[in-house]
């Protein structure tokens, strides 16, 4: 992570979602005192997001918070979106979300999974990708598990 003049921010170590799951902010990776805080960039303060580097406002756009107030993350905060389970709403298991989707023209809502069932098979038979056509239209994202429609299991496409 960059400020605009160039000068280093920091490591991005994860990133947090809102209520509804969708990206509010980039977790610092940080020496904060025995990691009972984390510090964070909120995403309106992001100018730029590529491939390989992100934009920031400035330096006091990082701001300390309480580790316990990262409520949802990819796989820092009280909840975690890695490794939970996706299943269909009509009871089938599709793997542990292992990596997400974002469109880079669209916004910061998630559109797809990357899903595993365990590193044998991810080394034998790839990870497959469940990518939303409708978006997260249809899926509830629960504490526990994530819920999607029953013909998400037709479009699931394995990588090599």
């Amino acid at each position: 992570m960059f400020l605009a003049d160039g000068k280093k921010a920091g490591r991005i170590r994860d990133v947090g979602f809102d209520e509804f799951w969708q990206l509010s902010c980039i977790v610092l990776d940080s020496q904060v005192w025995f990691r009972r805080a984390v510090r964070i960039v909120n995403w309106p303060d992001v100018t730029r997001c590529g491939e390989d580097a992100v934009f920031i406002r400035s330096r006091q756009a990082i701001i300390t918070i309480r580790a316990k107030e990262l409520l949802r993350s990819f796989h820092t905060g009280v909840v975690q979106l890695k490794e939970l389970p996706v299943y269909t709403d009509d009871g089938q298991e599709l793997g542990r979300v292992s990596d997400v989707y974002f469109r880079k023209t669209e916004g910061t809502q998630i559109i797809g999974y990357e899903l595993t069932d365990g590193f044998l098979a991810d080394v034998f038979e790839g990870r497959r990708k469940l990518l939303l056509p409708n978006g997260p239209e249809g899926v509830t994202l629960g504490e526990d598990a994530i819920l999607v429609p029953a013909s998400c299991e037709r479009i699931l496409e394995r990588d090599p």
